[in-house]
């Protein structure tokens, strides 16, 4: 039976109960499946404080549409990660794979002798132009704080029933107790929530790069104010790069991870044009500063879609600005990204340490092979539900 579902708070929990279990308040997995990596935090809470209990972020072979259709690749992976660190239990909080997930803004108004959900529903029949019977539907009201409406805002979230079944099922067929799905926007809102707890409510743009598409959430005072799609992630980068060096794809992606995007050493002269001596090797310095020079027109484009951005929170926030701008994802692993994107916006910009303020425990076999922490801030974000 397919069925049409609004939910305004836990993404599938009443459309799905026979597959999603009520919430409780154990040890949760958080579960995010990119299109690379499947990244996965378990948190304890001692005395009412956050510890990391294990963390894992593992590539995958697995294209995910055949992953629905052969999942036993999947199943080994997920079998191997959590033997190999000491995950305990098997309830998880996942997020809705992007990639099945269709997100978009919705401007509404509340209809006469109508629910809030039933004036959404009009409003989206409209915007899509097609039948939503087929489709799992949740949304999240849009509240900025400096303005007050009648006209209504919120960011919607669709997923085909069927798909998120089969998703659900293989989790399932994987022993995996899925107590809850949310989308990637809420799992950030929570984690930089957390991260401010002993601050002042503030006013922040997360940039969590994916694979081909990379996602703009702008949280403005622990609400969610924005969130966009771009196309811009890892393989842009990884084109640009296999096309400049005439090398294929893996190449260019082990280019990347191996010299990063650190502030090039540039040659420097004395007053007697006596060419100085500089730290890194000649050759290194070479390649840093090629990788440089080729990648900054991309990341020009990139921070032109920033500065949209910032006009858009000045619109709706009364002159607002963000304060913070935070890196999460793929290319937030490559060292001095958070370099070069600063260089081109007024505003901060920093790799997120998705574990700040949050003791690790173990410290040594918990992050033994994660790689850098950026890449799994969603999937933090996940296992910090019911807490915060």
């Amino acid at each position: 039976m397919k069925l049409t579902k609004v939910l305004s708070d836990s993404f599938l929990k009443a459309g799905l109960s026979q597959k999603v279990n009520l919430f409780k308040h154990d040890s949760m997995i958080g579960f995010d499946l990119g299109l690379e990596k499947l990244n996965m935090v378990q948190i304890d809470f001692r005395s009412g404080h956050p510890i990391v209990h294990a963390a894992a972020s593992d590539y995958h072979d697995a294209n995910l549409d055949e992953l629905l259709k052969n999942p036993d690749s999947f199943k080994k992976l997920i079998k191997s990660s959590l033997k190999s660190r000491k995950f305990s239990g098997r309830k998880v909080v996942s997020s809705v794979p992007s990639y099945f997930l269709r997100l978009l803004f919705l401007n509404y108004q509340l209809g006469k002798n109508e629910s809030d959900t039933e004036s959404l529903l009009s409003a989206l029949k409209r915007r899509v132009n097609g039948d939503l019977s087929e489709f799992v539907i949740d949304y999240l009201p849009i509240k900025p704080d400096a303005t007050e409406r009648n006209d209504r805002m919120a960011l919607v979230s669709m997923a085909k029933q069927d798909i998120v079944e089969q998703y659900l099922d293989v989790l399932a067929d994987c022993n995996l107790d899925v107590v809850a799905l949310e989308i990637g926007p809420v799992a950030i809102r929570r984690l930089i929530n957390t991260m401010a707890t002993t601050e002042q409510p503030q006013k922040i743009l997360t940039v969590n790069f994916g694979t081909n598409r990379s996602y703009l959430t702008v949280i403005w005072n622990n609400e969610l104010l924005f969130d966009r799609k771009i196309d811009f992630g890892m393989d842009t980068i990884i084109a640009v790069v296999a096309r400049a060096f005439d090398v294929p794809v893996r190449t260019a992606l082990e280019v990347l991870h191996k010299y990063g995007l650190d502030e090039p050493k540039r040659p420097v002269f004395s007053d007697e044009n006596d060419l100085v001596d500089i730290d890194d090797d000649d050759n290194d310095s070479g390649i840093k500063n090629t990788i440089y020079d080729i990648l900054n027109p991309s990341f020009v484009s990139l921070a032109a879609e920033i500065r949209d951005i910032m006009v858009y929170v000045a619109s709706e926030t009364r002159g607002g600005a963000v304060d913070q701008i935070f890196l999460m994802g793929s290319l937030a692993r490559l060292a001095g990204i958070d370099y070069v994107i600063d260089k081109l916006i007024t505003i901060p910009v920093k790799t997120i340490n998705p574990f700040y303020g949050i003791k690790v425990d173990d410290v040594s076999n918990t992050l033994y092979d994660l790689g850098p922490v950026a890449g799994v801030a969603v999937a933090t974000g996940l296992a910090l539900r019911g807490r915060y």
